[in-house]
């Protein structure tokens, strides 16, 4: 099996994403790369269903993580995440502005609600 470069990157982002799901079910505080890795993973995943639109997909994307989920410091890091995703009618950009703006886990979405958390 050969895989395109977009599916290395793809498989790339869901495997640091799973390890950062767990550590952040374990209580862990989440560094740069793990934050960036569960929201990519979400958004991709949402994106391939096909279920939310482009606006819809940035709203979200900017309440998965919250400051409280996150290490001293990853939020200046991460001013904003530029994703090509993939949807039924092809690729678009979804472009989320401080994607970790929610200072409380609690204002977040749920765990319960997110796709990658539920497989």
């Amino acid at each position: 099996m050969k895989l395109t470069q977009y599916e290395q990157e793809r498989l790339m982002i869901f495997s640091i994403a799973e390890i950062s799901r767990r550590r952040w079910k374990r209580g862990l505080k989440l560094n740069y790369v793990e934050a960036t890795a569960i929201i990519c993973d979400e958004m991709l995943e949402r994106a391939r269903d096909g279920r939310w639109s482009l606006s819809e997909l940035m709203d979200v994307g900017s309440r998965i993580i919250t400051e409280e989920d996150v290490m001293e410091g990853t939020v200046a890091l991460l001013p904003c995440i530029d994703l090509e995703a993939l949807f039924p009618d092809g690729n678009k950009l979804i472009s989320i502005p401080d994607p970790i703006r929610l200072e409380r886990r609690s204002e977040g979405i749920p765990f319960e609600e997110l796709i990658s958390m539920n497989y």
